[in-house]
């Protein structure tokens, strides 16, 4: 049995203090008032101003141009675009709710409010609500938070599915991207997409290294841990490698693959509401820009990548030969659902929520 913060744990429990984000939040809490006025946030919304100006300049995009192409769009095929990306949000919740089993978390889906699908959904959305206006990922902290305050249950045990969800988010995405980007470049990728697959394949090399390091150089690492820490990161180890049992990975992996592709789809509804413009992609380049678009997300400089999303994925359009205006057009009717929708919804539910 071991304490934190006054609470016993059995060893049932997994711990983990996987950064100094995570840390306060599960000792403070969440304000996200004191976040929104922090310097750091308030920092990486002005870089993301200056990338997008910066961007809008040097690809001489014209605004009035570029306003007119989406209010050309059509309407019903964006919100079926909105339909198929919030229909992403179970598939995650069900795919949390298997590596919270997997990981020992006390959950009792048929009986408990706080850790049923919806309240799971709940969370998540939540969290990509904090995502979309505070930098560094730390919506991720919050949603261990979210399930600690609500169920009571070791906020450094959901921290560890979180992480495990992260890995299989990783590893589908690039994978998929790997795919579609040979479906449509074959052998020859232009040269300003090298950046996109040098990106992805760094994020998970970085992220199968630490699981494998877990994994088979598990008595080196805690060598280098203080002590203090040490049953903090044997812990964190084990609830990281027990999410990805043998028998559920199946189940996961198409979880994965669908959240994906019907991100891939969200992008095809938001082209085809440009079809009038004469915007035309073949199926698997949608899927490799909207892939492209997620990856991108994950950088920690900006709130869920605003400014980076929006001019590279403008740039990668140019690669389909379409118009720079237009493309601006597309990457900003699409971050309309993906992120703004996210801002919006997501501050509603943020103050009706029970569960906050």
């Amino acid at each position: 049995m071991a304490e934190e913060s006054g609470k016993v744990f059995t060893s049932e429990d997994h711990i983990v203090e996987a950064t100094p984000e995570a840390e306060q939040v599960e000792r403070e809490g969440f304000s996200l008032w004191q976040k929104l006025r922090s310097p750091r946030t308030l920092i990486s919304f002005a870089l993301a101003v200056a990338i997008i100006v910066f961007a809008f300049r040097g690809l001489n995009i014209d605004i009035a141009e570029t306003w007119r192409y989406m209010r050309s769009a059509n309407p019903w095929l964006l919100l079926i675009g909105l339909g198929v990306f919030y229909l992403t949000f179970p598939l995650r919740a069900i795919r949390w709710r298997v590596l919270l089993r997997n990981a020992g978390v006390p959950i009792q889906t048929g009986h408990a409010s706080w850790a049923s699908l919806p309240a799971l959904i709940e969370y998540i959305y939540l969290s990509w609500f904090a995502n979309c206006i505070v930098p560094a990922k730390l919506g991720d902290a919050y949603r261990g938070y979210l399930l600690k305050h609500n169920g009571k249950v070791s906020f450094s045990s959901t921290f560890g599915t979180i992480f495990a969800e992260r890995l299989l988010d990783m590893i589908g995405l690039f994978g998929l991207l790997i795919i579609s980007g040979w479906l449509t470049f074959g052998a020859r990728m232009p040269e300003g997409t090298q950046i996109v697959f040098v990106f992805g394949a760094l994020l998970v090399v970085i992220i199968l290294s630490g699981l494998a390091g877990m994994r088979w150089l598990s008595p080196i690492i805690r060598r280098f841990i203080p002590e203090r820490l040490k049953y903090v990161y044997g812990n964190f180890e084990s609830a990281a490698l027990r999410s990805f049992q043998p028998a559920i990975l199946p189940r996961l992996i198409v979880l994965t693959t669908g959240v994906w592709l019907l991100e891939g789809f969200r992008l095809y509804f938001v082209i085809q509401s440009l079809g009038g413009s004469g915007l035309s992609l073949a199926l698997s380049a949608v899927i490799f820009v909207a892939l492209a678009s997620s990856l991108l997300t994950a950088m920690p400089l900006t709130p869920a990548g605003l400014g980076i999303v929006e001019s590279t994925i403008t740039v990668v359009l140019t690669f389909f030969a379409i118009e720079q205006n237009l493309g601006s057009a597309v990457t900003l009717l699409d971050r309309l659902i993906n992120f703004w929708s996210v801002v919006f919804f997501g501050f509603i539910v943020y103050l009706i929520s029970k569960r906050k």
